[in-house]
């Protein structure tokens, strides 16, 4: 009888270390996932106090402010004053854009100083420096990028309203903006707006 308590006593006592260990170990995991979620917690507290900050400006529709899409610098529509202005929004992903800013440029060309125009890539994630090489604007225009672009771009969407691409803004030599046009133009169909909202003629 005394044999099976001492054997009854043992197992009991094993069973209780185990249930402490057990416990043990269950505390150690709790711990260590706390210690993990801090860890992230200050991990992503860092990211956000070093994350760059966006890029800043002023994105009214008559005094807007712009990164250069093929640069460090600015452009600004402040910059094109005493002229009216044609700012062309495009898209990589635009296939209107595909048509529209070449037959652009040719009237740029043909216009000469009579009148600016500035291309601003909007509502895209980076790719419009390749689409604005292919339709030889590079170099021939001002080339500016919306701030925020994506779906949150600020000059694009959030002032003007943009819904897709393309979009273009005529403003005049005050820089107030005469004529917003939220789908495609052709040649003839800008030069028409540019005789109706300005003062050239061509």
């Amino acid at each position: 009888m005394s044999r099976q308590s001492n054997a009854q006593k043992r197992a009991a006592k094993r069973e209780e270390q185990e249930r402490l260990r057990r416990a043990a170990a269950r505390k150690q995991q709790i711990r260590n996932v706390l210690i993990g979620i801090g860890l992230v917690v200050f991990v992503v507290a860092f990211a956000l106090a070093i994350w760059p900050e966006p890029d800043e400006g002023n994105t009214t529709a008559a005094a807007w402010d712009l990164p250069q899409l093929d640069g460090d610098g600015r452009v600004a529509l402040a910059d094109f004053a005493g002229k009216p202005t044609v700012a062309a929004f495009f898209a990589s992903w635009c296939e209107v854009c595909e048509h529209e800013i070449p037959q652009y440029l040719a009237l740029s060309e043909e216009i000469g100083d009579e009148v600016n125009f500035v291309g601003i890539n909007t509502l895209d994630n980076g790719a419009g420096m390749g689409d604005a090489r292919k339709w030889g604007i590079v170099g021939k225009w001002p080339l500016a990028r919306d701030i925020g672009n994506g779906n949150g771009s600020a000059l694009g969407q959030t002032t003007f309203g943009a819904a897709g691409m393309p979009m273009t803004v005529i403003y005049d030599e005050q820089g107030t903006p005469v004529q917003i046009v939220q789908r495609g133009l052709s040649r003839s169909q800008l030069l028409q707006l540019l005789e109706d909202f300005t003062e050239y003629e061509a």
